[in-house]
């Protein structure tokens, strides 16, 4: 390492990766974890997250309804695409998995983001035979669409989840004033484990803790109902501004704490399950 830049290393370095730093390196250290012989992933793009999961996986099949992400088979050599709708796809593909004996070790859900069509992939992981034990990372579990759709499904219920966090790594809240996607909610990881051999009387939640999501909504409508008598304070201002100051204050420390314990408490739920 002392050779060359941590910027040099892959997990950084890629400029079309979809993800943030700290998702990336969550991503990278479950997949040093799972070691998958057989992963999915559901919207490619450009091909950031790709890339590292089939750097760690035998083979992988990458579902996209772009066309041209089929392209990228001439750089990642143990990659399969499959190009149209996940609908019909994603449930094909892990049916011919479960007939041949396969098994999917690791799948990453970052393809159709409506609210449909996030449950429809979800249930068709979840709920196939060639899933039995796979760890499944979720992309975008802040943005109000996908993780109302998450949330719909009550996974925690599902008798093959073992584990659920919505906030495995948090998402964030994009500034009122950005030119496109102002007081959007996007990013944050989450992450599901199905295991119906392991899963105890309830799977392992973060339940302490305030849902990030619920807290960007909430940090959202206090900025909205304050500019009415005038627009909020940029980040520097805000920094040194007396927390008490309204409602915004409250939410936006409410805010921090819940991402800032996200992590920290996913060793101690792990620790507890193992005790039982």
């Amino acid at each position: 390492m002392t050779d060359r830049s941590a910027f040099d290393l892959d997990v950084i370095s890629d400029p079309l990766w979809q993800m943030t730093y700290g998702e990336r390196f969550a991503l990278e250290g479950l997949l040093t974890q799972v070691r998958p012989a057989l992963a999915i992933e559901t919207g490619t793009a450009q091909g950031g997250s790709l890339r590292r999961i089939a750097a760690h996986a035998r083979e992988v099949h990458a579902f996209d309804i772009v066309p041209e992400v089929a392209e990228l088979g001439s750089e990642i050599f143990n990659a399969t695409f499959h190009i149209g709708d996940s609908a019909t796809l994603l449930p094909e593909v892990l049916g011919e998995f479960a007939a041949t004996g396969q098994h999917v070790d690791f799948a990453l859900v970052d393809g159709d983001h409506s609210y449909e069509g996030v449950r429809r992939d979800t249930l068709s992981i979840v709920d196939a035979d060639a899933c039995r034990r796979t760890v499944v990372a979720f992309h975008d579990t802040a943005n109000d669409e996908v993780r109302a759709a998450l949330e719909s499904l009550n996974l925690p219920a599902h008798p093959k989840v073992a584990l659920c966090m919505w906030d495995f790594v948090p998402g964030y809240l994009v500034v009122r004033d950005h030119p496109s996607y102002g007081h959007a909610a996007w990013n944050g990881l989450g992450l599901v484990v199905l295991d119906d051999a392991a899963r105890a009387d309830s799977p392992v939640v973060m339940d302490d803790r305030y849902s990030v999501a619920e807290v960007y909504q909430r940090v959202r409508r206090a900025y909205e109902e304050d500019q009415a008598g005038g627009a909020p304070p940029g980040p520097a201002q805000a920094a040194s501004a007396e927390p008490a100051a309204g409602i915004a204050g409250s939410a936006a420390r409410t805010m921090a704490a819940a991402g800032a314990g996200v992590i920290a408490g996913v060793g101690a739920a792990l620790l507890a399950r193992r005790k039982r």
